[in-house]
């Protein structure tokens, strides 16, 4: 799977400075942050060869006292979007530059130039560009581009969406096993063995309420308990860190 990190669109369009990726594809681009790669996120992802992601997470620069705990790191989301058969993942590395990159800038420096894109899929409600201008609307601009826009997808009896915030409040409330099931995998996530030979989490991802859990170090398994500062107790012989990843498969009754 190729992956691109894209720089801030600049010049006009059509200066040829930008066609590479155009040149090469007609692709099929699918756009979002994917945190989790969920149930949801893959009817947007489905029939697409492109991703169009962010990283960091745009609320990491736009409110970063509202960040969303994230439910996977780079490394595994991209293993997961390889696993769906993506074959390109073009990562922009929001920052200030980015928020003011306009929706039309977007669309034509990024989308059409760049990646070539003849289809866009996106969820409802996305959008995008300076001051969140841009909508589902702004892509019929473009004859060039055709677009899906997929209606949420629910789960449960009570019809509620899959989110990432949903599934964010089942590991807050330790219902590791129910968000497994929106997720479509166990949450999994990258931990450092620390002095006492416990496993740290950093808070920048969401860590499951304290508690005793039933999963696997790497690919052993083994009971995990959560403490009240949110770290992983565990025998661990592991040097001090070592990376290791740590899967939550269920609550121990």
């Amino acid at each position: 799977m190729e992956v691109l990190s894209l720089e801030v669109p600049r010049g006009k369009r059509g200066d040829g400075s930008r066609r590479t990726g155009g040149a090469r594809w007609r692709a099929k681009v699918a756009i979002g942050t994917f945190d989790g790669v969920h149930l949801g996120h893959r009817q947007v992802l489905h029939g697409c060869d492109t991703v169009l992601t962010f990283d960091p997470h745009p609320m990491q620069v736009l409110q970063p006292r509202h960040v969303p705990s994230l439910l996977t790191d780079r490394r595994r989301k991209l293993q997961k979007l390889g696993a769906l058969g993506i074959q390109r993942v073009a990562i922009v590395p929001f920052d200030q530059a980015w928020s003011r990159v306009s929706a039309e800038d977007f669309v034509e420096g990024v989308l059409v130039d760049r990646l070539g894109a003849e289809f866009v899929s996106v969820g409802q409600g996305f959008r995008f560009g300076a001051r969140g201008a841009g909508t589902t609307a702004t892509f019929d601009q473009y004859p060039e581009l055709s677009t899906r826009v997929v209606p949420l997808v629910t789960r449960g009896p009570a019809g509620e969406p899959i989110s990432s915030t949903r599934i964010r409040r089942l590991i807050f409330d330790g219902d590791v096993e129910v968000a497994a099931g929106l997720l479509g995998a166990s949450l999994t996530l990258p931990a450092v063995v620390g002095d006492k030979g416990q496993f740290l989490i950093s808070s920048d991802f969401a860590r499951p309420a304290p508690g005793l859990y039933l999963g696997y170090v790497d690919s052993r398994p083994c009971a995990l308990r959560v403490c009240q500062d949110r770290t992983v107790a565990v025998m661990s012989t592991a040097r001090t860190g070592t990376h290791v990843e740590v899967t939550f498969v269920k609550r121990a009754s």
